[in-house]
């Protein structure tokens, strides 16, 4: 079984649409579908906004299902102007860009882990890359390969590092301060390395996929974000069933 976390109703809605043999029901405060994307038994849950909901959503269903995996999914901000709107960023490890327990700790160090970023795992980035590259072609590209991107018509997959923090960034400011304090960061979100760190801590497999909805600056329009996340989780339901037609990546639970 996996948990698939999304943090815009929006989001959620298209993937929970696409369910087979829906169950739904309230735990915790949260809507939870239970069911089969492709044969694939998930449980598909709204996270909420922000990083403490996001965390006690993960840490209730890690408890209640036991997931094999866990995949969240949504959209985010661009951290680096060689991404653009509608390009999908397939996570290596994430970072709390707004966490600093300095002088005790290096800024964006989680305390008592001992370390700074936090892994996705690798089979399921792996493979979550290959579903988004056959899905929309061999684009696959890391900052490395930035030079030859803009010769790329149409969404690209990139992989690389995505930084979380408690705000919605909408400044040139706050983007470049990001940028200083997460320098390989792609994008930037609410989300993705509180979950992380939860699965992490309980020993899950976590992979992450965001798409691009802005330039984390003044030019963000929220409208444009909500139509994007809708298109982010209709993405996110054919990725899965690319990966899911595959073979088993995880044992079934």
């Amino acid at each position: 079984m996996w948990l698939i976390l999304s943090a815009m109703p929006e989001e959620s809605a298209a993937i929970v649409a696409a369910v087979e043999n829906p169950t739904t029901t309230s735990s915790a405060g949260r809507d939870v579908t239970l069911g089969q994307i492709a044969s694939q038994p998930v449980v598909v849950a709204f996270s909420r906004w922000g990083k403490v909901a996001a965390a006690s959503t993960a840490a209730h269903l890690l408890t209640l299902h036991r997931p094999s995996a866990v995949l969240f999914s949504g959209i985010a901000g661009s951290l680096v102007d060689e991404l653009a709107t509608g390009d999908l960023v397939v996570a290596e490890s994430l970072y709390h860009h707004d966490l600093d327990a300095s002088p005790f700790f290096a800024p964006t160090e989680v305390p008592l882990l001992d370390r700074r970023a936090l892994p996705t795992d690798l089979a399921l980035r792996e493979r979550l890359r290959r579903g988004l590259a056959t899905l929309y072609g061999a684009h696959e590209l890391t900052r490395a390969a930035a030079v030859d991107a803009a010769a790329i018509r149409g969404p690209r997959v990139w992989l690389g590092d995505i930084a979380t923090g408690d705000q919605v960034i909408g400044s040139a400011a706050a983007r470049e301060r990001i940028r200083r304090l997460v320098p390989s960061a792609l994008c930037v979100e609410m989300e993705g390395a509180a979950v992380a760190q939860v699965c992490l801590e309980f020993g899950i497999p976590f992979g992450c996929v965001r798409m691009i909805s802005d330039r984390a600056d003044e030019s963000l329009a929220p409208a444009e974000v909500i139509r994007l996340a809708r298109r982010s989780g209709e993405l996110t339901v054919q990725l899965l069933r690319n990966v899911f037609a595959g073979p088993a990546l995880f044992a079934k639970a």
